[in-house]
């Protein structure tokens, strides 16, 4: 059997994750055709109606993580807590909606050895991604969590859906200082630092998070992105979401196989990534 699956984006031209699923198959000794779906908006109808007759499954990244949700027939809790979805189980003709962003990024930083039991973290950010990655920090033990986004009404969705270990401010330098100040984690998971996007203006801030902060910067495409090369520069443990796309390809392969790829396919995959 060949598992057909696909990636559902507007304009994605250096994903990982054909790659990705690749390796995995490989390990799980499973086929594995995955292609790159980019489509303009008017054209999404058809093809997630192409994709439910046709695939097995697929992931959807920007802009069609909310979007999808109208199509699908049932939502996992995670979905449902995230307000979107990414990878998309199609079964006896039904759509069945998921979110393994936020998952990828904690198993990835758990397979550096990192944990976030009694943590505070500042997120940027209050999308798709980062309501996925709040989430899964609302269930592994974190402390308090400041959320700092332009978007007011998109702040207030994500702190109201999380509950209390949330706090919504507006992300201006200001706060950035005054939030990241002794911080244990920071988290970039808006549009700052991608392809054709604004970047940090300052990141002196950095210097304010406690000692051995951990940076995660959710955006993969942008090698000249500010943050990693700020963080790098002060010897903060850095990562970006390059592993974090992988590692939710472990979640993502058992929802569509049942089976599981291994932590040590994780780090195999990883290493060939580095």
């Amino acid at each position: 059997m060949t598992y057909k699956l696909a990636l559902l984006a507007k304009d994605i031209h250096n994903s990982v994750l054909p790659r990705t699923y690749g390796f995995f198959g490989e390990r799980l000794g499973v086929e594995v055709d995955f292609k790159v779906v980019n489509i303009p908006l008017e054209e999404l109808d058809a093809t997630v109606e192409h994709m439910r007759r046709e695939l097995h499954g697929f992931t959807v990244t920007m802009p069609y993580k909310v979007k999808i949700m109208e199509f699908c027939d049932e939502l996992d809790i995670s979905a449902e807590k995230c307000g979107s979805a990414n990878t998309i189980l199609v079964r006896d003709g039904k759509l069945v909606g998921y979110n393994t962003d936020g998952w990828g990024m904690i198993k990835c930083l758990e397979l550096q050895g990192h944990t976030f039991a009694g943590k505070r973290v500042v997120l940027v950010g209050a999308g798709g991604v980062a309501r996925s990655i709040a989430y899964q920090l609302s269930i592994h033990g974190v402390t308090h969590v400041d959320v700092l986004n332009v978007f007011e009404e998109e702040t207030k969705a994500l702190v109201d859906k999380m509950g209390a270990l949330f706090a919504g401010h507006s992300l201006t330098d200001e706060n950035l200082y005054r939030y990241g100040k002794g911080a244990d984690v920071f988290i970039n998971a808006s549009i700052l630092g991608q392809v054709g996007y604004e970047d940090y203006k300052d990141l002196s801030f950095l210097d304010l998070l406690a000692q051995n902060a951990l940076v995660f910067d959710v955006n993969y495409s942008n090698p000249q992105a500010k943050l990693p090369q700020a963080a790098a520069q002060r010897n903060l443990r850095c990562y970006v979401g390059k592993a974090m796309s992988s590692c939710q390809g472990i979640r993502a392969m058992e929802i569509w196989t049942g089976r599981k790829p291994s932590d040590q396919d994780a780090r195999d995959l990883i290493a060939t990534l580095s």
